[in-house]
């Protein structure tokens, strides 16, 4: 394995959203995050049609994902990747991440910029490895700008046999098309829990471009219903269109306990991470 990052949250209020939980309409997750995509494909990779210096950006209208829910949540410039996860926190890559007082950039629906400050960042559970790094921002984000929903703990149980499939973004605002190859996947010195990605046959023209070094710490998410669910980060592979990384959902309650204490804004440390209700999916 490669580290391409360099080179190249238990007492937890959750908010769901409201799927439903009839058992007879139930349904196979992984049937579901498919169709969502292949309803989607027909389109074009690029995020932004153009950007300048890294702060101005204009969306690109044959973009696939257009129109999902917390795709703003995505930082828009340069440099390592990072998610919104909250108005007043991000997460991303721990061996390739912001430091205090350097800038993230988002970008809303209708094209505005809202620019923040890292304050201040952690290191989720090293002593079991995550490769996980939370920030608080100077400041909330604006309404327009939506953050990201992650998968309950045992989101695993209702996903099925069936590789299940995702979408991944990289350094050049590209969100290809993917799917999850292995649960819980550790790998050791990078993290304990998490999983193995690879390219998908399904949309060809729609896959994950080969990784290149500044990958490291963009999102990796599926969708249910139209909300993007963030499942992880990129961690590595240079080179190749297969990749690994985190899996959020087996650290939220070490997330949401690092929000309680990351800085000194009040406001900030009651922050909640949402997590998205599976109730109605097998």
């Amino acid at each position: 394995m490669k580290n391409i990052g360099a080179t190249f949250f238990f007492s937890i209020t959750l908010v769901f959203v409201a799927c439903g939980s009839d058992p007879s309409s139930r349904q196979d997750l992984t049937a579901h995050v498919l169709a969502n995509f292949l309803a989607k494909t027909n389109c074009g990779a690029q995020l932004f049609s153009t950007s300048a210096n890294g702060t101005v950006f204009v969306r690109d209208p044959r973009f696939w994902l257009r129109g999902a829910s917390g795709l703003t949540g995505t930082h828009a410039g340069y440099g390592p990747g990072a998610s919104a996860i909250t108005p007043w926190h991000v997460l991303g890559a721990n061996h390739y991440k912001r430091e205090a007082g350097s800038k993230l950039v988002f970008c809303d629906a209708a094209g505005k910029t809202a620019s923040r400050t890292v304050m201040a960042g952690v290191e989720i559970r090293p002593d079991i490895k995550s490769d996980i790094w939370l920030a608080v921002l100077e400041d909330a984000l604006p309404a327009s700008i939506t953050p990201m929903w992650l998968m309950p703990p045992d989101w695993t149980n209702h996903a099925g046999l069936k590789p299940l499939p995702v979408a991944a973004m990289n350094q050049a605002g590209e969100f290809g098309l993917a799917e999850l190859s292995s649960f819980h996947r550790p790998v050791k010195g990078w993290f304990c829990h998490g999983y193995s990605y690879g390219s998908s046959e399904i949309a060809p023209l729609m896959q994950f471009k080969p990784m290149h070094g500044g990958d490291s710490g963009h999102p990796i998410v599926t969708l249910v219903g139209t909300n993007l669910i963030l499942l992880g980060h990129l961690t590595f592979e240079a080179g190749g269109t297969n990749f690994a990384g985190p899996d959020y959902s087996l650290y939220g309650p070490d997330i949401q306990s690092a929000i309680a204490t990351l800085g000194t804004n009040g406001t900030a440390k009651a922050q909640k991470i949402r997590t998205v209700d599976l109730s109605r999916f097998e």
